[in-house]
């Protein structure tokens, strides 16, 4: 992104915009665009590997929600606790036909 953002800088203002300012911009060059390119490849990365993990954590909820909904005894509980009621999207993934509690 920053890197897209300097050179689309530098493609309306030309190359020497920005350097008459009373801060003083850091150069760029073909080695700090790299750095900041792979630098934002490590951070998505980082993303997909977050989002992989909580997926498979997901995935582990709604099988062990699976399992406890079997039990009817379970159920009654959930019930006499006023709790027999699901986030719509965990119950769209517990039940695929949209059954209730």
């Amino acid at each position: 992104m920053d890197a897209r953002r300097i050179i689309e800088r530098r493609k309306v203002l030309g190359r020497m915009a920005g350097r008459n300012m009373s801060r003083k911009a850091p150069d760029v060059t073909t080695s700090s665009l790299v750095r900041t390119y792979q630098r934002e490849v490590g951070r998505q990365k980082a993303m997909i590997k977050k989002a992989e993990f909580t997926q498979q954590r997901l995935l582990f909820v709604v099988g062990a929600l699976r399992q406890l909904f079997a039990d009817e005894n379970f159920v009654n509980l959930l019930r006499a606790e006023g709790l027999a009621t699901l986030p719509k999207y965990l119950a769209e993934r517990v039940w695929p036909s949209g059954g209730p509690v």
